[in-house]
């Protein structure tokens, strides 16, 4: 046996029955733990399939389909993966069967761990509680469904039936496949023990290492890890007291330059009410006003007219001294986009005040 198979059998989880008695199906290494088997009669089996997805978005999508299913709040879910097809087990916690209390929780269905087949096609597995038929095509579980005894016939073709295939063939023998060690179906990445198990070990090695330091080393790494510690906690105090502080300024500048806009447009002494005016006088017979947007010395209408000459728009205010440069975009629906660079109070000499 080499090195690394050691490993995994030395954290590979013994496997136990999720009933009274806990019944024992796997055994395993020292550091794997306990997982706990569900039995096919307390679960519902569903399948979905998200090859339209990515598999990044592929975990949350089955995530959020084996919660629509989950019936109970005390209800549990599993997920494996083939390829885009996810299998997905639901089950609810009984009081009686529930696992020993301080054990350390990881659960797997039944039917995950029957080995599969080497053909495809339809089987009927006894199980510790009950019978399942299966039906496999492509070496991927396409159906599932559970009876407490033998099925007959009518309810094996049922069965039959609903996996697409003809219902006059006979029922199938029961057949038992043991258990295997390893699951038919992805689960995704595990850790390979429980995580209560695992820190004990590296609290376990830590003790080690620092027994083995000596001198001035552990002084000096002790002495670090404090002078660490501090100056992380002195920095999240500063930032909580710094906070509010800043959240402050930012709020006092966004007041300030509101108001400095305010300032330069009573200074301009350009009123939104005057300079409609101006606009309205330089419009056709048929113009009317759509929308107005004014931001300090630039000014945006839009205008609806029969007119479509850009040029007559922008001849109209040639003379204007308060709407200064003008620019004119014909636009959709027979709309005039015009724009104005408004001459401020500011840029007019003495002479040109009205």
């Amino acid at each position: 046996m080499t090195l690394r198979e050691r490993l995994r059998a030395l954290f590979f989880p013994t496997r136990r029955l999720l009933t009274a008695d806990a019944t024992q199906v796997l055994a395993g290494g020292a550091l794997g733990g306990v997982e706990w088997v569900v039995p096919r009669a307390r679960c519902q089996y569903h399948r979905a399939e998200f090859s339209g997805l990515t598999p990044r978005r592929r975990q949350a999508a089955a995530a959020l389909a084996a919660r629509q299913h989950e019936t109970a709040p005390t209800a549990r879910s599993q997920v494996a993966w083939s390829g885009a097809v996810a299998h997905i087990w639901v089950w609810s916690e009984n009081a009686d069967e529930a696992a020993p209390p301080g054990a350390e929780f990881a659960w797997t269905p039944e039917s995950l761990l029957r080995p599969a087949p080497a053909l495809d096609g339809v089987r009927l597995l006894r199980l510790v509680d009950g019978f399942e038929g299966q039906y496999w095509r492509d070496g991927v579980l396409r159906a599932s469904r559970w009876w407490g005894e033998p099925p007959r016939a009518d309810a094996w073709g049922r069965f039959l039936r609903g996996c697409g295939l003809p219902a006059g063939t006979d029922v199938a023998v029961p057949e038992d496949p043991g258990w295997a060690r390893q699951p038919w179906a992805s689960r995704g990445w595990r850790l390979p023990a429980s995580p209560a198990r695992l820190e004990r070990i590296a609290w376990q090695g830590v003790f080690g290492l620092l027994v083995l330091l000596a001198g001035w080393q552990l002084a000096a790494a002790l002495t670090w890890a404090v002078a660490r510690e501090r100056l992380d906690s002195s920095l999240a105090s500063l930032r909580a007291q710094a906070t509010p502080l800043l959240e402050a300024r930012e709020r006092a500048e966004t007041a300030r330059g509101t108001l400095e806009g305010y300032r330069r447009l009573a200074e301009d002494g350009l009123s939104d009410y005057a300079l409609m005016a101006d606009v309205a006088t330089g419009l056709p017979d048929d113009g009317q006003l759509r929308a107005w947007q004014r931001d300090r010395e630039r000014l945006q209408v839009q205008v609806a007219s029969a007119e479509a000459d850009p040029r007559r728009f922008v001849s109209a205010y040639q003379s204007s001294d308060t709407l200064g440069e003008t620019s004119a975009t014909p636009g959709r629906d027979g709309a005039m986009q015009i724009d104005f660079v408004l001459a401020t109070a500011s840029g007019r000499g003495d002479g040109d005040l009205p």
